[in-house]
C-alpha cells in the first residue's frame, strides 16, 4: 500500500507536506509549518504503514522545516541515513556484519584496546583483551575472545549485578578486526541499520514524540527478543515462587508498549481486628492471598516527587510562572524561613543523635534551584510526626486543606549543611516544592495533578488517596504489615497528656505508606502519596522522552526536559559525582547511578521509591521501564528497616533492569535465498534501429522473489544474438540477472539468466508523421 501523510502542527495549526519520496525500503518526507514558528512541532501519520498506519508522531522543525526518514513497520523516526560501502559489509549465513573499523566514520565512536581494568564477566582484572568503544558519554567494553560485552560497566559496579551486566554479542573476529551483526549494532548503539537492493546504511535515530503509547506489533518490531523476554518472565516467576514480593512492570520502546505484566500477590499478610484493637499482622492462608494484576495500583513512594511534583514544577517553569533562582524566603508565607527562626530540638540539636554537628547559616539565600538539586542543606527527614525525634518540630495534621502548620514547622527546621556544599537527598525538599506548587497554582497538589497531568494524559488509575476516589482495597497492593511501627519496633512517643502520639499499626493498603505524607500532610504531599499502575506509568515516563507532548498537547518544553535532567555536581571539579539533576536522579558523565547500572545509557534518568518502585528513562535507547513492587509487605527481620522482602534479588529491581536491557537484540536476517526470477515479455521494435536502440528497448530490471516472499528489483544486462536491425525478423535476447544485495543464491542455485525475443517489424513509410 502506498504511504500517504496526514500532517498538522502541534496544536492543530496548518502544516504542509513539502515533498515525499519512496526509495526502496524507506520513505523520506519534508514538511513546512508556516504558522507555528521556526521551531514548532510537526505531527504526521503515515497511512498505509504495515504496522503503525494510525499512529501520530511528532518531529521538531528547524527554521520552519521538518524532515523525517521512515521505514515501513518501524515506529522510529530517523535522521538522514549514513551510507556504508557495500564491500565493508560481510555476509555470514543470512546475516550482515559490519567491521568495527567502520564505526568511527559512521557513528563517531572512538576505539581503543587493552586489558580489562576491572572484573569483567567473572574474569579478574588484567586477564582479558578488551576492545573499548566510546560514543559520547557511553562506553561498550567487548571481549573479542568470548563475544561478551558490558555497556557502561566499571569497577564501581555492584558485585551482585555482575552476572546480569554482561550480555552475549552476535559477532566474531576475522581478517584482523571484529565484526558486529547489524542486530548487534542496533542493540548496542541504538541506531537503525538497513541493507537495500543496492546499498547499506546506518540510520541515526531522530528525536521524536509519540502522540500516544500504543502496543508494539511484536517485541522484535522494536528491537527486543521474545525469547529473552520469556527468560525475564521465568526469573521473576521463580523469585515470586521462592517468596519474593509482588512486582508489576511495563516497558516502552520507541513509543510502543512492549510488555505489561504482573506477578505474585499484592497482599499476603493482614492485621486482625479483635476486641476493638488491631493485633500483630499474621500470614493469610494461601487461598486468601490477593493476586496482583496489571491494573493493580501501587504506592509510588518517592516516585511521587517526579511524576507529580517535578512535572508540576516543569510545567510552571515552562509557562514562566516560576523562577528557579528565586529564594524560598521571598515567597508569601515563607517569610520565617530564616536562620533566626530555626529551632534545635529533639534529635536535631547540635551534637545530637540526628547528626547536626554545627550551626549552619544561609536559609534566607536558599533558592528553588538549590532545593531541586537537594543542596539546600536541610535535614533530609526531620520526622515531623514523631514527637520523640522531632521535639518542638513535631507536627501532625490530617487536614490537607490546612498547610500553615507544616510551613511553620519547615521554617523552624535548622540546616544540617551549609547550602550548596553537600548533596543530601531530602523528603523535606519535596514537601516544600509541593507546597509551592499549591501556592503558585491555587490548587492542592492532588487536584493540580488530576487537572494538569492526569487529565491531559487520560490516566484513569493514577491518583492520591485512592480509597477516596472509588478504588477498593483489593485493587491496591498492600505495604507495611503493622502500620509504620516496623513490626512494633518504632514508637512516636507520647503527647503532653500522656496519650500515645498517633501512629498506624494496621496493615497498610490504599493508604500512603510514608509517615509524613499520612500523619502530617493528610496523604496529599509533594514527596509521597501518588498511587499508579505499571500501564499508567508507561504513559507518565514516556512524556519525558516526548518533550512533554501527549494527546496533541505539550505539558512542558523540550528545553525544560533537557535542563532538568542535566547532571549537576556540587563540586564542578568532580563531574563523576553528579547523580542528580533538577529533582531527577541521573547517571553522571562518567559513572552510573546505582539504580541505572547493567545496561542503561549514561544519559539515563528516573527515580526510585522506598516501597519498592523504580522508573528508568533512557533517551539514548528511547526506552522507559517502570517497575512497581511492594517489598515492605513482609516481616521486619532486622529492626528497624530490614524487611525480609529485600533479601531477594528481585527486590533490588536493578536485576530486572539489567535483564530487560539484556533482552534487547532481535535476531533478524538481512539476506534471503532466491526463489523465483520473474520472466519478461517479448519486445518489438521497428526496423532500422541500432543495436543500442534495441538493447534500450528491453527491460532494464525484473522482479525476484525470495524464499521468504520478499520481492526485490534485479538489474538486467542484455545481449541479442546476430542482431540485424535493417531487416525484419525475430532475434533471441538473453539477459544476465544481477541479484540485489539482500538476495543470495539458495543451496541449489537458480539460473541467473532470462530469455525473451526481440522482434523487428517493417517500419511503415510515413507512420507517425
Amino acid at each position: 500500500m502506498a504511504h500517504r501523510f496526514q500532517v498538522s502542527s502541534l496544536g492543530g495549526a496548518e502544516a504542509q507536506l513539502r515533498s515525499s519520496s519512496r526509495e526502496g525500503c524507506w520513505t523520506t518526507a519534508k514538511f513546512h509549518i508556516p504558522e507555528c514558528g521556526a521551531d514548532g512541532y510537526l505531527g504526521f501519520t503515515v497511512t498505509g504503514d504495515s504496522a503503525y498506519g494510525t499512529d501520530r508522531r511528532y518531529v521538531r522543525a528547524a527554521d520552519g522545516v521538518a524532515e523525517a526518514w521512515l521505514i515501513d513497520g518501524d515506529p522510529r523516526v530517523f535522521e538522514q541515513p549514513i551510507p556504508l560501502p557495500l564491500n565493508a559489509v560481510l555476509r555470514r549465513g543470512l546475516k550482515a556484519y559490519l567491521p568495527v573499523t567502520a564505526l568511527p566514520g559512521t557513528l563517531g565512536v572512538e576505539l581503543s584496546e587493552g586489558r580489562n581494568a576491572y572484573a569483567f564477566d567473572g574474569a579478574p582484572p588484567g586477564t582479558l583483551e578488551i576492545l573499548t568503544i566510546r560514543r559520547g558519554r557511553d562506553c561498550v567494553d567487548l571481549s573479542t575472545a568470548t563475544d561478551r560485552a558490558g555497556c557502561n560497566t566499571s569497577g564501581t559496579m555492584p558485585a551482585e549485578h555482575a552476572d546480569t551486566a554482561f550480555r552475549d554479542i552476535d559477532g566474531f573476529a576475522a581478517h584482523g578486526t571484529y565484526y558486529f551483526s547489524f542486530d548487534a549494532v542496533e542493540a548496542l548503539f541504538h541506531v537503525g541499520t538497513l541493507l537495500t537492493d543496492a546499498e547499506a546504511f546506518v540510520l541515526p535515530r531522530a528525536r521524536a514524540a509519540y502522540d500516544a503509547v500504543g502496543a508494539a506489533a511484536s517485541p522484535e518490531s522494536v528491537g527486543f527478543s521474545s525469547g529473552r523476554l520469556a527468560d525475564l518472565d521465568g526469573f521473576i516467576t521463580s523469585q515470586v515462587e521462592a517468596g519474593a514480593c509482588t512486582v508489576s512492570l511495563s516497558i516502552v520502546k520507541d513509543g510502543k508498549l512492549v510488555k505489561e505484566s504482573a506477578y505474585g500477590y499484592s497482599k499476603k499478610y493482614d492485621t486482625p481486628f479483635i476486641d476493638g484493637a488491631y493485633r500483630p499482622a499474621r500470614p493469610l492462608p494461601p487461598e486468601e492471598w490477593e493476586a496482583t494484576h496489571t491494573d493493580t495500583l501501587f504506592d509510588l513512594a518517592s516516585n511521587t516527587k517526579m511524576y507529580s511534583t517535578n512535572y508540576a514544577v516543569q510545567q510552571l517553569v515552562s509557562r514562566g510562572a516560576l523562577d528557579l533562582d528565586r529564594t524560598l524566603q521571598s515567597f508569601p508565607g515563607w517569610e520565617n524561613f530564616t536562620d533566626a527562626y530555626s529551632v534545635y530540638s529533639g534529635k536535631w540539636t547540635i551534637g545530637g543523635t540526628g547528626g547536626i554537628t554545627a550551626r549552619q547559616v544561609g536559609k534566607d539565600a536558599v533558592t528553588i534551584r538549590d532545593i531541586l538539586h537537594h543542596e539546600a542543606g536541610l535535614i533530609p527527614d526531620p520526622e515531623y510526626p514523631n514527637r520523640l525525634a522531632a521535639g518542638e518540630l513535631y507536627h501532625q495534621n490530617a487536614d490537607p486543606a490546612d498547610r500553615s502548620g507544616i510551613i511553620d514547622a519547615i521554617s523552624k527546621t535548622p540546616l544540617m549543611y551549609a547550602p550548596r556544599t553537600t548533596f543530601a537527598y531530602s523528603d523535606v525538599d519535596y514537601l516544600i516544592l509541593g507546597l509551592l506548587v499549591e501556592q503558585l497554582s491555587g490548587q492542592r497538589i492532588d487536584s493540580y495533578f488530576a487537572d494538569q497531568i492526569a487529565g491531559p494524559l487520560q490516566l484513569r488509575r493514577t491518583t492520591y488517596a485512592p480509597l477516596d476516589h472509588g478504588f477498593s482495597r483489593t485493587s491496591i497492593a498492600a505495604t507495611e504489615l503493622n502500620g509504620n511501627t516496623r513490626d512494633g519496633n518504632v514508637t512516636f512517643g507520647t503527647l503532653p497528656d500522656g496519650a500515645p502520639v498517633p501512629l498506624r499499626c494496621h496493615t497498610l493498603q490504599g493508604e500512603v505508606h510514608d509517615e509524613k505524607a499520612f500523619h502530617t500532610m493528610g496523604q496529599i504531599a509533594g514527596h509521597a502519596g501518588l498511587f499508579s499502575t505499571a500501564g499508567d506509568m508507561a504513559v507518565l515516563t514516556q512524556l519525558m522522552l516526548n518533550d512533554g507532548i501527549y494527546n496533541g498537547q505539550q505539558l512542558f518544553t523540550a528545553e525544560v526536559v533537557d535542563a532538568f535532567t542535566r547532571p549537576h555536581a556540587v563540586d564542578p571539579a568532580a563531574p563523576g559525582s553528579a547523580t542528580a539533576g533538577l529533582g531527577w536522579r541521573v547517571n553522571s558523565t562518567t559513572e552510573s547511578f546505582y539504580h541505572f547500572t547493567g545496561g542503561p545509557s549514561r544519559s539515563t534518568y528516573g527515580h526510585q521509591g522506598w516501597t519498592g518502585t523504580l522508573t528508568v528513562i533512557d533517551p539514548v535507547a528511547n526506552m522507559t521501564i517502570s517497575l512497581l513492587g511492594s517489598v515492605r509487605h513482609s516481616p521486619v527481620v532486622s529492626p528497624p528497616n530490614g524487611f525480609a522482602g529485600t533479601a531477594f534479588p528481585l527486590a533490588d529491581l536493578v536485576s530486572l533492569t539489567a535483564r530487560i536491557y539484556g533482552a534487547l537484540g532481535k535476531s533478524s536476517n538481512q539476506y534471503s535465498p532466491l526463489a523465483v526470477v520473474a520472466p519478461v515479455q517479448p519486445v518489438s521494435i521497428p526496423s532500422g534501429r541500432s543495436i543500442k536502440d534495441a538493447l534500450g528497448a528491453l527491460p532494464i530490471s525484473t522482479t525476484v522473489t525470495t524464499s521468504t516472499g520478499q520481492r526485490h528489483t534485479a538489474q538486467l544486462v542484455w545481449s541479442v544474438d546476430s542482431y540485424q536491425g535493417g531487416r525484419p525478423g525475430t532475434f533471441a535476447a538473453t539477459a544476465r540477472v544481477s541479484l540485489p544485495a539482500p538476495v543470495i543464491q539458495p543451496a541449489e542455485p537458480v539460473e541467473l539468466a532470462l530469455s525473451t525475443t526481440l522482434t523487428v517489424y517493417p517500419e511503415v513509410p510515413g507512420a507517425g508523421s
